[in-house]
């Protein structure tokens, strides 16, 4: 826009907007501690309130998609740290905070002191993939180091329960969250030895930051590092991360997954490998009796050749020889007898009724065909002929009303006149309207005659519909529909729908 002066003016929705990137580029991602205040949820799911301490406050705008996956809610009074980034909400031209994520000020303190000790000893090598044991595949003294109550330990137990209950499971109840929570997480994984367990589970369910800070701890990072035994870490749930998630041997997303991590091998597992086993044992013994059994079946075959049961075969085949022609001529006979009947019952198909009965049959076809072309020809001209009946008499009555209204307008008869000839009119226009109607389609109908439409799919709902006039196009269709046409018959009563096919005489 230019001003009276040619410099150039921007607008209010210019400005608000360039103040508010100015913001975000100046500030960049903010984190504010203060108080909510004035909170409301709208229909949309965002979340507006206000942030404020003794002596201001902030707008803030908390926008539905951030705030699904923001795990605090929101709470009237409570102190909280927003991150977000600051902006103008250009309509109102009001300054506010765009929030990206809430969380209780005391949680914001933990996640700093989380990041510095995980740095820590990151840069001691705690964590490093070298030191990892592997997890023994048969594991049958397993260490469950959890509380005893609670979804975690009952889920750990049903898993190893299921998938391999010849192990010994040994629980260390522990508390998972509290003061005294990281101490005896610190005993337990000191009692371990590798004479005692083959694997330890340390495991518990999902929480906040806070709730899982015990296993932040530093003396449990170093304890799980010296274990003698493998570990296997199960704490909170996919997305959360400790420590001794990290230091562990190896980590499963929940307590769930730490259990199969130490069962890798199932008893169903076991007991499908010992199957093959058995089948492989049982095929080489069967394998070595049955080369003992062609060893017995070749000295018997030896001994049958120098022994009665030879001459007795011998003589077998010699009265097998002398059977063999007396089969022979049986068999002629027999087959020569069996021509005879083939000739009779052929003779007798031949002068069966009912090849005469199909003969006539086909005889009366070319008429037919030709009959119901001629009357399928005759309705496409009376068809033709009653629509161009029918657009004439339209056509002539949209002549005829702009000439009656511009005699009138010339004339300007008295009112009398004007509606005797309206009535005149009037009489004659229903007059042309009862022709129409009479040779219209529907009183052809009426007569006995039916129109028939192609549809163009299965759907007989009236959309993809064209009027068939001759039979030479509904063969086209079938030509290019792979033999077989969907038609509807309009009769005046009521519409069929019928699928078209023609056989292989033609019809």
């Amino acid at each position: 826009m230019q001003s009276g002066s040619g410099s150039t003016a921007l607008s209010v929705t210019q400005i608000n907007k360039q103040a508010g990137d100015l913001l975000g580029q100046v500030f960049g991602v903010v984190e504010v501690i203060g108080e909510i205040s004035e909170h409301k949820r709208a229909a949309s799911g965002h979340h507006y309130f206000a942030l404020k301490d003794d002596r201001s406050q902030l707008r803030c705008a908390f926008f539905r998609g951030n705030a699904m996956r923001n795990r605090h809610p929101l709470r009237e009074g409570e102190e909280v740290v927003v991150t977000g980034r600051l902006g103008i909400y250009t309509e109102r031209g009001a300054y506010q905070l765009i929030v990206q994520s809430v969380a209780p000020v005391g949680e914001g303190r933990l996640a700093a002191e989380f990041e510095r000790l995980k740095q820590r000893l990151l840069a001691e090598g705690l964590f490093d993939s070298e030191h990892k044991r592997p997890t023994p595949t048969l594991a049958r003294r397993i260490a469950v180091i959890s509380s005893d109550s609670g979804a975690a330990i009952h889920d750990v137990r049903v898993t190893l329960a299921r998938r391999f209950p010849l192990a010994r499971v040994t629980l260390f109840p522990v508390l998972v969250q509290g003061a005294e929570s990281a101490a005896q997480l610190r005993a337990a994984v000191g009692q371990l030895s590798a004479d005692d367990f083959d694997v330890a589970l340390i495991v518990r369910g999902g929480g906040s930051l806070s709730d899982l800070w015990s296993f932040n701890d530093e003396g449990l990072v170093r304890a799980i590092h010296a274990c003698p035994v493998p570990v296997i870490s199960g704490v909170g749930h996919e997305t959360d991360t400790t420590l001794c998630d990290l230091v562990a041997d190896r980590r499963a997303a929940t307590p769930t997954g730490a259990a199969e991590l130490a069962t890798p091998v199932t008893v169903v597992e076991m007991r499908e490998r010992i199957l093959r086993l058995a089948e492989r044992g049982t095929a080489i013994w069967q394998g070595g009796f049955q080369a003992r059994a062609q060893r017995v079946d070749d000295l018997r075959r030896g001994l049958d050749r120098h022994g009665p049961g030879e001459r007795l075969r011998m003589d077998r085949y010699r009265l097998a020889g002398l059977l063999a022609p007396l089969h022979r001529q049986v068999e002629r006979r027999i087959a020569r007898r069996r021509q005879e009947l083939n000739a009779l019952r052929q003779r007798l198909e031949a002068g069966h009724p009912r090849r005469r009965l199909a003969a006539l049959r086909d005889r009366l076809t070319m008429p037919r065909q030709a009959l119901s072309a001629a009357i399928r020809a005759d309705l496409g001209r009376r068809e033709d002929h009653l629509t161009d009946l029918a657009r004439r008499l339209l056509i002539a009555r949209e002549r005829l009303l702009p000439a009656l209204r511009q005699r009138l307008d010339r004339v300007r008869p008295p009112r009398r006149v004007l509606f005797d000839r309206l009535r005149q009119e009037r009489v004659h226009l229903d007059g042309l309207g009862r022709q129409l109607r009479a040779l219209g389609p529907e009183q052809v109908q009426r007569r006995g005659y039916a129109l028939i439409e192609a549809l163009d799919g299965d759907d007989a709902g009236g959309q993809g519909v064209s009027l068939v006039k001759r039979a030479t196009e509904v063969r086209e269709l079938a030509a290019r529909r792979g033999g077989q046409v969907p038609l509807r018959i309009r009769f005046h009563d009521e519409a069929l729908r019928v699928d078209w096919q023609e056989n292989e005489s033609g019809d």
